[in-house]
């Protein structure tokens, strides 16, 4: 099982990923650079898009369209989209503050799902 977070901030990467791990003995967990190129190349079991706003659209309709498959996770600060996430058929959809506990029932469900 593998995972991709995109995220900009260390804390929220070393946090998502050690969800990540510790719900899946075998999880390979990687991290885009975010370095203005986004590549789309592989397909990940679990998606978890950590950015706001448009930028987070664009990476969760990219995986949708690309890896209708993929178990996506999107977090953001702005409510207005979670139309958008029900609408495209993702995972789950959190807002921005969001509890510990919340993200981390997310993760150890769609674990369960895909596994």
């Amino acid at each position: 099982m593998d995972a991709i977070i995109y995220t900009r901030d260390d804390t929220e990467y070393d946090l998502i990923k050690e969800m990540l791990e510790k719900g899946s003995a075998h999880m390979d967990v990687y991290r885009h650079p975010l370095n203005g190129h986004k590549r789309y190349d592989n397909e990940y079991d679990i998606v978890i898009v950590a950015l706001n706003g448009a930028e987070g659209m664009e990476v969760m309709l990219e995986y949708v369209q690309r890896f209708p498959d993929t178990s996506i996770i999107w977090i953001t600060d702005d409510p207005f989209f979670a139309g958008i996430a029900l609408r495209n058929h993702i995972y789950d959809f959190i807002e921005r503050p969001y509890a510990k506990d919340r993200l981390e029932q997310s993760i150890r469900d769609v674990i369960v799902c895909i596994a």
